[in-house]
């Protein structure tokens, strides 16, 4: 998969598909597996533990169809358009996804409403778009990390059996030194981007918005509504649901019949606005638009459900776990960061990436006398947030899709990401923040 994604640039729902075909192969003739075992037994539990990411796959279709044409990530391009600069893009897509995602404990719902419009805000300043994405990234997946009301955060929590609480807290440690070295990282690229803007090109986009749409703080309802209800700890889902049925009167007031609304929702807006640039930015979601995405993450599940089943994840954790770690410390917390990334990698699964490495060194963190905290929030230093940056991973397909720019580019940019594993790597060997029990 690594060949074939990052050398050879395979289309990533045929590579998957191949890769599943070969490993079908071998552990059918070579190592005596039945297809209906793997199948039933691997991929079909697999998949319906991920069944809540492939219903948010699709609802984000429509949720950005209809938000296109009831103007509300128009005017909020348009909003970010007269306010920002080349100089603090960066920096304040980071902190506007950052607030959003603490609010509501959705890295997707942050990228397919904020970070599409601060897309197209990027592309009228002339910023580039990986390092455009990889801010929109850090600051989705920031609340992603330590939201209370995050489902990973949760997860990592009660995996750990720690206090929800007290695991933000230890992830603060290594979340933090992160995002903030990506904060002053993307304000120093800002001070050289010379904040020439082409206002030529800013104009043309400004004036085809305001043609073409009734832009007024009343298009803001949907994602005010989204906002306040996921704060609220309702269900993500729902959420979405609500934020769709909100845009639909305000879409009617924009001149669209619901014939053509729900059209829209179904196979993307057809929006012509007389300059190309701008149509393309516009013209985007409905559920064709995720079909794609949600072919890869099916292909994915195939061969992810094979590995599970047949234990080849389980034999290389138990390896490490057996031959590497021999009572260190710092090679503990290694292993169970490596366990996390590894399972991401073979699975793409960010639930998976915290539950194998979870139920594999529980017990051997208390063995040691590490607190739990410590555990929880290795968990997510190394699953919730590295998953984004894999090709093939649902995160990684979902953020590809929405933004509309491959993973591998948005990667570097996306520098809170990677440095949280390497942080938990730092303290494990210096003995910083490895708390211990009384």
């Amino acid at each position: 998969m690594v060949v074939g994604k990052l050398i050879l640039e395979f289309d990533t729902a045929i590579l998957l598909m191949f890769v599943s075909i070969m490993t079908t192969a071998i552990y059918v003739f070579y190592y005596g597996f039945s297809w209906k075992e793997l199948f039933e037994e691997g991929t079909v539990p697999l998949a319906a533990k991920a069944m809540g990411a492939m219903i948010i796959l699709i609802t984000v279709g429509p949720l950005i169809a209809i938000w296109m044409i009831s103007g509300t990530i128009p005017y909020l391009m348009y909003a970010g358009l007269k306010t920002l600069s080349p100089k603090i893009f960066l920096v304040a897509a980071t902190i506007i996804c950052s607030i959003a995602s603490l609010l509501t404990g959705t890295s997707w719902g942050t990228a397919a409403t904020f970070g599409v419009a601060l897309m197209g805000v990027a592309y009228g300043l002339g910023v580039p778009l990986p390092a455009a994405a990889g801010a929109i990234v850090v600051g989705a997946y920031l609340g992603d990390k330590i939201s209370p009301v995050s489902d990973t955060t949760v997860l990592a929590a009660a995996l750990a059996e720690v206090d929800v609480l007290d695991h933000v807290k230890s992830m603060l440690y290594t979340t933090m030194p992160g995002y903030l070295i990506s904060l002053i990282v993307y304000g120093l690229v800002g001070l050289k981007a010379g904040g020439n803007i082409d206002w030529s090109k800013v104009n043309v986009i400004l004036q085809a918005l305001e043609q073409n749409f009734n832009l007024s703080p009343i298009t803001l309802i949907p994602p005010i509504l989204l906002l306040i209800l996921a704060y609220k700890k309702y269900p993500t889902i729902p959420v979405l649901w609500v934020a769709i049925l909100a845009a639909i009167p305000i879409a009617m007031w924009q001149g669209y019949d619901i014939a053509t609304i729900v059209k829209v929702m179904a196979k993307g807006p057809s929006i012509n606005t007389g300059v190309e640039a701008v149509d393309k930015m516009l013209n985007r979601g409905g559920i064709s638009f995720m079909a794609s995405a949600m072919a890869v993450v099916f292909f994915a599940y195939i061969f992810a459900g094979q590995l599970e089943r047949s234990g080849s994840i389980s034999k290389i954790i138990e390896y490490l776990q057996t031959k590497f770690i021999k009572g260190s410390v710092a090679r503990l917390i290694f292993a169970t960061s490596l366990t996390g990334i590894l399972t991401g990698l073979g699975t793409g699964n960010s639930y998976l990436s915290e539950i194998m490495p979870a139920t594999m060194f529980r017990d051997l963190f208390d063995k040691m006398k590490i607190k739990r905290t410590v555990l929880s929030r290795t968990l997510e230093d190394s699953g919730t947030v590295v998953v984004p940056l894999i090709p093939w991973s649902a995160a990684g397909i979902y953020m590809t899709t929405v933004l509309g720019v491959p993973t591998i580019q948005y990667l570097p940019w996306a520098i809170m990401c990677y440095l949280g594993f390497i942080t938990a790597w730092i303290y494990g060997y210096t003995g910083i923040a490895i708390w211990k029990e009384e």
